[in-house]
């Protein structure tokens, strides 16, 4: 049994990797970050790609608790339900998440959250953050760490919070002590932007997760607090294989989503200048190497984007690592493997349901079925609090493991349909069936960041 070997180094300086200095920084340890990218607090290094994201409370829960959350709220927007476009000829309508003024989630800036986790890491006096060196190779008989300039590092631990293209994971891997494997989607994503009125507002309702469901493919919008919207296309590969010209993309877009065509002018130049992204989910086994290297957030559990928890799942995980190195601070690789061991059916489970919910979001929500079974299990929530929620809310707006969350809807999904077949069932005796659910984390404060 060993403990953390200096240099103790962490992989990326995005969320999970910036969280987890921090976390490693108030146990004590001096940390460097290596990152590929330049400073994003003097540049812009975000453009075209995943600009804003979705805040919920796994992720509110270690901000609440390195003090960080004050700043967050700052730049957050609530967004109290989905706001549904279900056609060209229909008034938008609002789902909302919950019944409760807290379920909300929050719109942030990628960049905005990542320089205030790059501030608080720096506060803390004990990590530094080196930008522009990016990590090549990882060679665990020399402790050697090899940038793309050539140079090199020692390190004694290193800590792969680098994304899903892992070089520290692909280390692992070749040392066999990991194996990995990626589900590509057959449908990949573009981000577009919604610039705000004449005024300078938005455009549309930005307290609302915009979302024009189409079948097979899907345009959503989250605000921006400058008074833009970041909108995403979510579609078939062969859908973007055939928008290769201005004309084409017009024309799909005129034909599939007219009211937002309407507000961006230049529709078709962003179309052709933003990146075309792909859609996948990692699947890892295997996430440490000795007491030498571990990956966590995309590094060891990528997901597709359809539930809002890729950022909350990297968040919660660095937050889950550093607690199991504080609880046997001498024997490090034991704390990785319990680490995987107890977070890896929570991340299995969060990859399931981020899948699910992509057919629910481009299909199911204008489903009169589906508007039935949430409308009802809303109410039940309602009769029973303490027994039943609503499995978009007890992933979103808890800290529930994720197993627990798959397991419990399962059942309450079965309660749910019963009901909905036959109305003279007794579905409170049904409801009562059901095991209490978990306490909430103390630090889930309901009030941590504004919901108006």
């Amino acid at each position: 049994m060993s403990a953390l070997r200096s240099p103790i180094v962490v992989a990326g300086a995005g969320p999970a990797g910036s969280l987890l200095a921090i976390y490693l920084a108030r146990q004590g340890h001096e940390v460097t970050i290596y990152e590929r990218r330049s400073d994003l607090r003097a540049t812009d290094v975000d453009v075209g790609r995943s600009i804003n994201l979705a805040l919920a409370t796994r992720g509110i829960v270690p901000l609440v608790e390195i003090g960080a959350i004050g700043r967050v709220d700052e730049i957050t927007i609530p967004m109290r339900g989905r706001m549904i476009h279900a056609d060209n000829d229909s008034t938008p309508a609002l789902q909302p998440y919950g019944s409760h003024p807290h379920e909300v989630i929050h719109s942030v800036s990628r960049s905005d959250l990542n320089a205030i986790l790059l501030d608080e890491a720096e506060a803390t006096g004990r990590v530094r953050i080196e930008f522009e060196r990016r990590l090549e190779a990882v060679d665990f008989e020399t402790s050697t760490l090899t940038f793309h300039d050539g140079s090199s590092e020692p390190f004694g631990v290193v800590f792969g919070c680098d994304g899903a293209g892992s070089p520290v994971r692909k280390a692992i891997e070749a040392a066999g002590s990991c194996t990995s494997h990626t589900e590509w989607l057959d449908h990949d994503y573009k981000e577009l932007t919604l610039r705000p009125g004449a005024d300078g507002t938005h455009r549309l309702d930005p307290n609302a997760l915009h979302i024009w469901p189409r079948g097979e493919l899907m345009l959503i919008a989250l605000a921006n607090p400058g008074g833009d919207f970041t909108v995403t296309l979510f579609a078939p590969k062969a859908v973007f294989a055939d928008l290769a010209d201005a004309t084409s993309v017009d024309a799909f877009f005129t034909d599939e989503f007219p009211d937002f065509a309407a507000m961006v002018p230049d529709l078709t130049d962003q179309f052709a200048n933003n990146p075309t992204g792909a859609l996948g989910t990692l699947r890892t086994d295997g996430w440490s190497h000795n007491d030498q290297a571990i990956v966590i957030g995309d590094a060891a559990h990528a997901i597709v984007p359809f539930h809002g928890q890729g950022m909350n799942a990297a968040m919660e995980s660095a937050r889950a690592l550093a607690a199991h190195l504080a609880s046997t601070p001498d024997d490090v690789a034991g704390a990785f493997r319990r680490f995987e061991t107890d977070r890896r059916p929570d991340t299995d489970a969060i990859a399931r349901m981020a899948l699910d919910n992509y057919i629910e979001m481009r299909s199911g929500v204008v489903d009169p079925d589906y508007v039935a079974q949430r409308t009802l299990a809303l109410e039940l929530e309602r009769r029973h609090p303490t027994l039943l929620s609503p499995r978009y809310n007890m992933v979103m707006f808890s800290t529930m493991p994720y197993a627990e969350a798959l397991r419990r809807a399962a059942r309450q999904s079965e309660i749910i349909a019963d009901a909905l077949a036959d109305p003279d069932l007794d579905v409170d005796s049904l409801v009562r069936t059901l095991p209490p659910l978990p306490e909430l984390d103390p630090l889930a404060d309901p009030e941590a960041l504004s919901v108006s």
